[in-house]
């Protein structure tokens, strides 16, 4: 279990606006690790995990507000059902899951979830 940094942007719901904003992260050496994007009716709003956070929030100010929280990564097994045990750790703990968001490649998935007590998620993941 790890806490990252999530930058979350606004984007305008047009297309190749999402391809700008890869564009320029790419020039500043900027990877992105986990990415999330939900379709408003004339805005997108995108979460981003990169490799380097301070770089991106500056090349990103230009174009939108940047927010910055600290979120939980989390590796599951890419099995059935291990999305449903991790929200029931929290779940059983009190813990609100604001949105999650997970990526998998072959056996593992990395999970980032932000959630409305961030200690306490901590100690539900110990």
């Amino acid at each position: 279990m790890l806490t990252v940094t999530e930058l979350t942007i606004t984007l305008p719901n047009n297309p190749g606006a999402l391809a700008r904003t890869s564009d320029m992260l790419r020039a500043a050496d900027v990877n992105i690790e986990a990415l999330s994007c939900t379709e408003g009716a004339m805005e997108t709003l995108v979460h981003l995990v990169v490799s380097d956070a301070e770089t991106a929030k500056i090349v990103l100010r230009p174009i939108s507000d940047v927010q910055e929280k600290e979120i939980i990564a989390y590796q599951v097994h890419n099995k059935p059902g291990a999305i449903a045990d991790l929200a029931r750790r929290f779940a059983g703990a009190g813990i609100n899951i604001k949105h999650i968001y997970a990526t998998s490649l072959g056996k593992e998935a990395m999970c980032y979830v932000d959630v409305d007590d961030l200690e306490k998620a901590k100690k539900a993941l110990k």
